[in-house]
C-alpha cells in the first residue's frame, strides 16, 4: 500500500480501483471467461466430431410438439389446475404435455403459456414416467410403453384425482392414483396386487428425460442450468451438473474417451430429490423419503447427436428397492413429481410438509448463500408488501446500505483523513522522487505523525465485494424479477432496458433493436435510459473524491462511467436500476460523511467552478 503511495496513488484511486476491479473480476469471471471457453469448446468439439464420426443413417427427425400432441390426443387424459394444464399420456402413464398457467413466454398479456413439459420426439421435449421393473428379465413389468387404461376420473384437478390401472398378461395389476395440488406437486399413488400364482420382485423406477436443451437455454455462469437434486443417504448433499458438462460427458462417450456404461454421476441412499432444471423450471422425481433409491445422471448422444442432425437426450433417474409380492397379496407404494417455476415459498412449503431434504435448493443460491438467502427474504418481504419488485429492490437496496453505514463510514472517514493530508503526502512525493527508499521512509514516518493506516479504509470496501454480489445473484436467479413491471418503459426487469439512444429513446417513428441486436456492435447501440443513469451515478461518486495525481489515471478514470454504461447496457434492467440506486445512495453518503469531517469534495470544487458561486462551507 505504501509503495503505491509513492507511485502516485492515493487513498481515493484505491477505492475506486477495487470497487471497479470487482466488478469486472466477476463479470470476466462469471460470465465472459465461461462463455469464450464453452464457444471454443464447441469449435473444437464440432470439428473433432466432424472429423471422426461414422456415416451412419441418422434417426428420424424430430417432430413438433403439437404435430405428436395432435397424433395421441386419443390416448390422453385433460389435466387442469389453477397453475398448469395439459394432458397426461396414457401409454406409459407418462407426463409429458404441461404448461406454467401463471406465466407467459412474453410479457405480452396474449403470448402463449410457458410450455414445460413436452412430448418425446420433439425438439425440445422434457417429460417423466413412473414404472416398476421386475428382477427377473422374463416378466414384462410396467415400463415406460405400456397402456394404461382410466378407472375413473375424466380430468385430472385439485379436487378429483385419476384413477388408472395397468393389467399386465404375466399375473401384474397397479392401479395408481394420481392427484394434484393448485401449485405445482403431483402425487403418485401405486397399489400393486400379484394376480399370478409365483412370486414377484419388483422395484420402481423414476426417469426426467430431456431431449436436447431448452428451445430459449442461455448460457449464464451465474445460474445453475441442467441436473439437480438432494440426495446421499443420512446427510443428504446437492448434486449439480450443468447442461455443458453433461454435453461433455455424451461426446467423450462417443470418442470412446469412457466406458459406454459410465454416467455423470451415481450415488445411493433413502429418499431425497432429483430432476432437472432450466433457469426458472423444475422437473423433479420425489421417491419416498424412507425408500432405499439408486440415482444417477446421464447424457447420450443419438445419431451423433444435435451437431450431426441427431439428438442428445439427458436422463435423471432413480430405481427403488426390490420388494416381494407373493399371490394374491398386494403391496403399495407413494411418491412425488415436482413440476413447475422454482418459487422459493412453494418449495419451503412442500420441503417442510412432506419432509423433502432441501427442496429450496433447487434455486442456485450459489456460494454466498448465508448471504443470498437472507437477501432474498428480505426481498420477497418488501415484494409481498408494496407489490412492486422494482421499488423492492430499492428498498432492500437502503436496508443493505444502512447495514454497511458503519463499514462505509470508517472508510470515508479514513478518505477523508487522507484528503487532508494530500498537500504533504505530494510533497514528499515531489521531493524525493528520485530517491524511492527515503520517499517509503518518509511516507511511513507522515503516516506515523498523522496516525494513518491506509488500509484501513480498504477492507470495509473489500468485505462490501461479496455483499453486493451476493445481490446481484439474487436477482439474476430468482423467478419474481421475471417479467416484472418497473414504471414507465421499464416492463420487464428481468431483459435490459429497451429503450436506445439510437432513436433518442423512442422519439424518433424507428425500431432500434433492428440495429441494437447486430452480432458484436450491436451493443454501441442498445445503450438505454437506464445505464445512462448508471454512468452519471458512476461520475457523480467519482467527482467527490479528488483525481489521481497522474494525467493517464486521470484519464482512465474519466472513461470509467463510459465504459460502464455500455458494459451495463446488456444486464437485466433489474440489475441496473440497483446498481444505480446502489451509486446514488454511496453519493449522498460519502458526501455527508466528508463533507461533516471537514473536506471540501471534487463535486464542491465542481459545482463552484460550474455555477460561479461558493460551495457551502464544509461543517467544523
Amino acid at each position: 500500500m505504501l509503495q503505491s503511495d509513492q507511485q502516485g496513488n492515493n487513498r481515493n484511486m484505491m477505492i475506486a480501483v477495487v470497487l471497479s476491479l470487482g466488478i469486472i473480476f466477476l463479470f470476466e469471471m462469471f460470465v465472459a471467461t465461461p462463455a469464450r471457453e464453452e464457444a471454443q469448446r464447441e469449435r473444437a468439439a464440432l470439428e473433432e466430431t466432424a472429423a471422426t464420426a461414422p456415416a451412419a443413417a441418422v434417426e428420424p427427425s424430430l417432430l413438433p410438439a403439437a404435430t405428436i400432441l395432435a397424433q395421441t390426443a386419443a390416448n390422453r387424459v385433460p389435466i387442469d389446475t389453477p397453475s398448469l394444464d395439459g394432458t397426461l399420456n396414457l401409454t406409459g402413464a407418462r407426463f409429458d404435455d404441461l404448461n406454467l398457467r401463471r406465466y407467459r413466454q412474453t410479457i405480452e398479456p396474449d403470448s402463449p403459456e410457458v410450455n414445460l413439459l413436452s412430448p418425446r420426439g420433439s425438439e425440445h421435449s422434457l417429460d417423466a414416467v413412473f414404472g416398476w421393473e421386475d428382477r427377473d428379465p422374463s416378466y414384462l413389468g410396467v415400463g415406460a410403453n405400456e397402456v394404461w387404461t382410466v378407472v375413473s376420473g375424466e380430468t385430472l384437478t385439485p379436487g378429483a384425482p385419476l384413477v388408472l390401472q395397468h393389467v399386465s398378461l404375466d399375473g401384474l395389476t397397479v392401479t395408481r392414483t394420481i392427484s394434484v395440488d393448485d401449485n405445482y406437486l403431483i402425487t403418485l399413488a401405486d397399489t400393486l396386487a400379484n394376480t399370478g400364482g409365483a412370486p414377484r420382485d419388483v422395484r420402481p423406477f423414476a426417469t426426467v428425460r430431456r431431449q436436447n436443451l431448452p428451445q430459449d437455454f442461455t448460457p449464464n455462469q451465474i445460474v445453475h442450468q441442467g441436473f439437480t437434486g438432494v440426495f446421499g443417504g443420512e446427510s443428504p448433499t446437492l448434486h449439480e451438473t450443468r447442461f455443458q458438462a453433461a454435453e461433455r460427458h455424451a461426446r467423450d462417450r462417443d470418442r470412446g474417451r469412457i466406458g459406454q456404461d459410465e454416467r455423470i454421476e451415481t450415488a445411493s441412499g433413502a429418499g431425497g430429490w432429483l430432476g432437472i432444471t432450466d433457469h426458472y423450471w423444475l422437473a423433479a422425481m420425489i421417491p419416498a423419503q424412507n425408500e432405499p433409491v439408486d440415482v444417477y445422471y446421464d447424457a447420450r448422444n443419438h445419431a451423433g447427436g444435435p451437431e450431426n442432425g441427431g439428438y442428445r437426450d439427458y436422463r435423471a433417474a432413480y430405481t427403488g428397492a426390490f420388494r416381494t409380492i407373493a399371490p394374491g397379496e398386494t403391496i403399495t407404494y407413494e411418491q412425488r413429481f415436482f413440476a413447475g417455476a422454482k418459487r422459493a415459498e412453494i418449495l419451503r412449503l412442500y420441503q417442510e410438509q412432506f419432509g423433502i431434504p432441501d427442496l429450496d435448493k433447487a434455486v442456485d443460491w450459489g456460494m454466498f448463500w448465508f448471504l443470498t438467502r437472507p437477501f432474498f427474504g428480505l426481498l420477497e418481504w418488501f415484494f409481498g408488501f408494496v407489490h412492486n419488485f422494482g421499488i423492492a429492490i430499492l428498498l432492500t437496496t437502503v436496508v443493505v446500505k444502512a447495514l454497511l453505514f458503519p463499514l462505509v463510514f470508517t472508510s470515508y472517514k479514513e478518505m477523508a483523513k487522507m484528503r487532508a493530508v494530500a498537500p504533504k503526502i505530494k510533497e514528499v512525493q515531489e521531493r524525493f522522487a528520485n530517491d524511492k527508499q527515503r520517499q517509503m521512509q518518509e511516507m511511513q514516518r507522515l503516516y506515523k505523525i498523522e496516525k494513518l493506516n491506509p488500509a484501513a479504509g480498504c477492507i470495509p470496501i473489500l468485505l462490501q465485494i461479496p455483499i453486493f454480489y451476493a445481490l446481484y445473484k439474487v436477482l439474476t436467479v430468482t423467478i419474481e424479477m421475471r417479467h416484472a413491471p418497473f414504471f414507465g418503459w421499464l416492463r420487464d426487469l428481468s431483459a435490459p432496458d429497451p429503450t436506445s439512444w439510437l432513436n433518442l429513446f423512442g422519439i424518433l417513428p424507428f425500431d432500434a433493436s433492428i440495429v441494437t441486436g447486430v452480432p458484436i456492435l450491436g451493443f454501441l447501440f442498445a445503450v438505454g435510459v437506464l445505464p445512462i443513469l448508471y454512468g452519471i451515478s458512476m461520475w457523480l461518486l467519482q467527482a467527490l473524491s479528488p483525481p489521481p495525481p497522474d494525467k493517464i489515471q486521470q484519464q482512465i478514470f474519466a472513461l470509467l462511467p463510459i465504459v460502464f454504461t455500455f458494459v451495463f447496457a446488456g444486464f437485466a434492467a433489474g440489475m441496473v436500476l440497483y446498481w444505480t440506486w446502489s451509486n446514488t445512495l454511496s453519493i449522498l453518503q460519502q458526501y455527508f460523511i466528508m463533507r461533516s469531517q471537514g473536506v471540501e469534495t471534487e463535486f464542491d470544487k465542481w459545482l463552484s467552478k460550474r455555477f460561479g458561486r461558493n460551495a457551502a462551507k464544509p461543517a467544523e
